[in-house]
C-alpha cells in the first residue's frame, strides 16, 4: 500500500520529517480580538516573535482547529497523488476538536483510501515521535493491524509536563483567578501541569524552589527508566525558554546524554495557553515489537 502521514501543526516537525513527500500536515490557527487569524506556524523566528507580542496583550488571542474545507482539499491531494492509505497523528482530543473534524472528514473518503486516526493524548514533541514511529514501523514492514495498537501504545506510555511561564497569562486565558495569580506569584509558586492518559491537563504539584523542581524531575525521569530502560528519551519543547528547559533535562539524570535530547519550540497555538516562558518536558517511549 502507498501510505500517507498526516500531522497537526502543534508537532513542530523538524526539517527531516516535514520535508518527506508522504508527510502532509494540517493547521491549527490563532485567531486576534481584532478578526485577525494566523495560521500555526514551525518557523523558529516566527514562533519567537509571536511570543514577544503575546507577552504584550490584554487580551488573549482564541485558537482554532483546522476547518474541515483545508482537511477535505488535503484529502483530495492525497488521493490524486496515489495514497490509498492514512495515518492520521493528531493532537489529544481533550486538548482541541482536531481529531472530530479529522474523523468526519475521512468518511467521506472510505471507498477511497483507508484512514487510521491516533490519538497522541498529547501535542508537540509526542506527535513528533508518534510520527517517527509509524515511519520506523512501516518502513520495517508492518502493517496497520500491528502499527495502530503500537502507536497507541506510544501514546499511552509517554508522558508530558508543563511548567507554565506566567500565571498571569492563565487569569488572562480564564483558567486561573486573579486572586490566584497573586498568591501564587507572590509565594512563588510554580504549578507542574502533566497531561494525563486521556490526554487531559491536571496540576500535579505546586512547587517553591528551584531546587524541589530538579528533585521532581530527577524523581521522574527515574521512575520512567526504571520501567522502560532504552526505549525512554527525553525531549523539551518551549516558548522562548531554551536554555532553562534544557537545564532542567540535563538535571534528570547524571548519565543524561544530552546530544540525544531533542529541542523544539511550542508554536503559537499551544504558547497561546500556557503563555512565554512555558516548558514542556516530554518523556518518550519507543513502541515495543
Amino acid at each position: 500500500m502507498k501510505t500517507a502521514i498526516i500531522v497537526d501543526s502543534t508537532a513542530t516537525l523538524p526539517e527531516d520529517l516535514s520535508s518527506l513527500e508522504n508527510v502532509f500536515q494540517i493547521k491549527l490557527s490563532v485567531i486576534f480580538p481584532d478578526g485577525e487569524v494566523r495560521e500555526d506556524s514551525s518557523d523558529p523566528q516566527v514562533i519567537s516573535d509571536y511570543y514577544n507580542e503575546l507577552e504584550n496583550m490584554t487580551v488573549l488571542p482564541t485558537t482554532s482547529q483546522p476547518t474541515n474545507g483545508q482537511i477535505y482539499d488535503l484529502y483530495e491531494e492525497i488521493i490524486k497523488a496515489g495514497y490509498d492509505e492514512v495515518y492520521g497523528i493528531v493532537i489529544a482530543s481533550q486538548l482541541s476538536g482536531t481529531l472530530s473534524s479529522l474523523e468526519a472528514v475521512s468518511r467521506e473518503f472510505t471507498d477511497q483510501v483507508t484512514t487510521h486516526i491516533i490519538d497522541a493524548k498529547s501535542t508537540s514533541a509526542v506527535s513528533q515521535h508518534l510520527v517517527g514511529e509509524c515511519l520506523r514501523l512501516l518502513t520495517a514492514g508492518h502493517t496497520a493491524e500491528t502499527v495502530v495498537p503500537a502507536l497507541e501504545q506510544v501514546a499511552n506510555e509517554s508522558e508530558t509536563y508543563i511548567l507554565v511561564g506566567s500565571l498571569d497569562n492563565l487569569v488572562k486565558g480564564g483558567r486561573l483567578s486573579a486572586a490566584g495569580a497573586f498568591f501564587g506569584n507572590l509565594l512563588k509558586i510554580t504549578p507542574l501541569i502533566k497531561i494525563d492518559q486521556m490526554g487531559a491537563l491536571e496540576v500535579i504539584d505546586k512547587i517553591r524552589t528551584d531546587r524541589k523542581m530538579k528533585e521532581k524531575f530527577k524523581g521522574i525521569y527515574e521512575t520512567a527508566h526504571a520501567k522502560y530502560g532504552d526505549r525512554l528519551h527525553v525531549s523539551v519543547a518551549h516558548s522562548n525558554a531554551s536554555e532553562r528547559a534544557l537545564e532542567l533535562a540535563a538535571n534528570m539524570s547524571d548519565d543524561m546524554d544530552m546530544s540525544q535530547v531533542t529541542v523544539s519550540a511550542l508554536t503559537p497555538v499551544v504558547g497561546t495557553h500556557l503563555g512565554n516562558g512555558s516548558i514542556g518536558i516530554f518523556l518518550l517511549v519507543d513502541a515495543e515489537l
